[in-house]
């Protein structure tokens, strides 16, 4: 990967390489960059323009930089391994061998560069891959702004990209970013917005070096490449650092985060000059988070501090826990005012009231946030932790009188969570000698659902595991409903789960009269399916199939509420066409 300045002062950067050996030491202090195309001599690169800008390009004809040469970045970089370089340096001159100068079917570049900075990274947040070479044929699919749809769509898809950005004229640095696919979050892209994007700064190893540039000189250049297509991305624009609230307002869960504002883009199809096959993602990644846009208009996690600290609106104690299956557990806590701030206190005497279906946004970080460290390969994706989670409520609300502080004071809440990650590892390992407090950021909306709101309107209600959390928060509008045959639930559970099945059902009164429920993992002889069917549930050991989905309710006036994973959520999706469906949200 190479970044340079271009005749209009803007910073680009680019992706080489394919065949083993790419970058070699020629002389003391030099490297020899090898780059190769079929396609126009310089394959739409706008770096290779910029450093043979003003030279002709005749086979063998050496372009020399006056001066000490042409400023660059580079990155040397192993995805197979996780293993790279950083060089700084500049770029001494270069030259371009064509088999056929005519045609443009084929170009050899190569350039020499002198390095005057050098320094190792480590391998976090890099996916390896492994990369073959490949004859490219670059193809220019577009210089528009705002960005065409194949651009946004690739880096909705990428889990790297490379980026340049200098230190006035005494050296630049390139080095890439990594994380899960989508990590880097579209903010706008029109004719009268612009376009922007937003990526989170994942915890690294303090040096800045990147960043300390953008601060003095926001020019940046951004390359995404897909290396399964070929296709690559090249973007220049300015850069701006967003920290704390800044951050976190604009990318929840994020306390420092870069904006990028694009002047300038290039799409080229068949760009790459190598492919690559994924093999396995970094243990570092954390989760993608999506823009506060996204979810809504508004961060979920409530006000932040300026320094990107969530201020919490109430406290919540521990008071205890009742193991349902192996897995899942239902935690009870008891909500108070937090008087550690004059914030808190307004806010707690402001609080509404939770309603059925909302979630609730709960801060564990004093409990297990452990602070900053370079590497943890023991717990990788704790460095980028928060320890922020929400919850969907699944007791009942409280009423909602004009006091509301009196009521909320010492209200009482449930959660019935499975047990999987840090936070409800932590829960599961509670003892009730133990005195846990956590802060409340307070309670969301992740498309709560109403049943029996329209009488009008068929139910049905297709939920997987805990995903019925929903549902138990409001147990007499479900049985009411389900007397009158306008709830219809499709419940899909593993046999461990099945205690979870008894309890629910059990105490959902005519529910289980309209329930199907899925057994997975299951021979269908457990004690447990016999107190089901006397519940009145329907019993299957089997998944959910069409044909189960299209015949609860009536078609035309039926509403869809599915409470499931996103693979069986897409596929009823796909059963029901154009039905009327409303999604449960799991990314608040």
């Amino acid at each position: 990967m190479l970044g340079t300045v271009d005749a209009h002062d803007r910073v680009w950067t680019t992706v080489l390489g394919g065949d083993a050996g790419v970058v070699r030491p020629v002389a003391a202090g030099v490297l020899g960059v090898h780059a190769r195309s079929r396609g126009p001599l310089l394959g739409f690169d706008p770096v290779l323009e910029a450093l043979f800008a003003g030279h002709e390009l005749r086979d063998g004809v050496i372009a020399r930089h006056e001066g000490g040469g042409k400023l660059v970045g580079g990155l040397a970089i192993d995805l197979e391994t996780r293993s790279r370089v950083k060089i700084s340096g500049r770029v001494l001159g270069g030259t371009v061998v064509a088999t056929d100068q005519q045609a443009g079917t084929s170009a050899d570049v190569q350039l020499a560069v002198a390095v005057e900075e050098t320094l190792g990274n480590c391998p976090k947040y890099l996916n390896r891959k492994a990369i073959r070479p490949y004859d490219s044929s670059p193809t220019l699919v577009s210089e528009r702004l705002p960005l065409v749809p194949e651009a946004i769509d690739l880096i909705g898809r990428s889990d790297l990209f490379a980026l340049s950005s200098r230190h006035g004229t005494a050296s630049m640095d390139t080095n890439v970013r990594g994380g899960a696919p989508g990590f880097v979050r579209v903010l706008a892209n029109s004719a009268t917005a612009g376009v922007t994007l937003v990526y989170p700064e994942y915890s690294g190893n303090r040096l800045f070096q990147t960043l300390g540039n953008l601060r003095a000189d926001p020019a940046v250049g951004v390359t995404f490449p897909d290396i399964e297509t070929g296709a690559v991305l090249y973007l220049s624009g300015r850069a701006d650092i967003l920290v704390g609230a800044d951050a976190a307002n604009l990318l929840p869960h994020s306390k420092l985060a870069v904006r990028v504002h694009v002047d300038a883009a290039r799409l080229v199809q068949d760009g790459l000059p190598f492919r690559g096959t994924p093999l396995d993602p970094s243990p570092y990644n954390p989760p993608v988070h999506r823009l506060a846009q996204e979810l809504g208009g508004a961060a979920t996690i409530g006000t932040t501090a300026p320094d990107g600290k969530p201020l919490a609106v109430a406290t919540a104690t521990l008071l205890r826990r009742s193991t349902l299956t192996p897995t899942i557990s239902r935690y009870t806590f008891r909500l108070c005012p937090d008087r550690s701030t004059t914030f808190s206190r307004a806010a707690f005497a402001q609080l509404t009231p939770w309603r059925a279906g909302q979630h609730v946004t709960l801060d564990f970080s004093a409990h297990l946030d452990r602070g900053w460290s370079h590497m943890r390969d023991h717990d990788p994706r704790s460095l980028n932790d928060d320890h922020i989670r929400s919850f969907t409520i699944s007791s009942q609300p409280v009423a909602q009188p004009e006091d509301r502080s009196a009521v909320l004071d010492g209200a009482e809440f449930d959660i019935t969570v499975r047990t999987q990650g840090p936070v409800t590892a932590f829960l599961e390992r509670w003892r009730p000698d133990r005195s846990v407090e956590v802060a409340v950021l307070g309670f969301g909306s992740g498309d709560e659902f109403e049943f029996g709101a329209d009488p009008e309107a068929d139910d049905v209600v297709v939920a997987a595991g805990v995903g019925i959390t929903p549902l138990m928060a409001q147990a007499q509008a479900a049985s009411a409903a389900s007397a009158d045959r306008r709830l219809k639930l499709l419940w899909s559970v593993r046999a461990d789960d099945l205690p979870l099945a008894v309890e629910v059902l059990g105490a959902l009164g005519e529910v289980a009269t309209v329930t199907d429920l899925f057994l997975t993992r299951s021979t269908g002889s457990e004690p447990e399916v016999t107190e089901l069917r006397m519940l009145g549930a329907r019993v299957h050991t089997r998944r959910i199939e069409p044909a189960d989905v299209l015949s609860a309710g009536t078609a035309g006036r039926r509403r869809f509420h599915l409470c499931a994973p996103p693979g069986l959520t897409r596929s009823i999706l796909e059963w029901v066409g154009n039905e009327h469906v409303r999604c449960a949200t799991f990314t608040y």
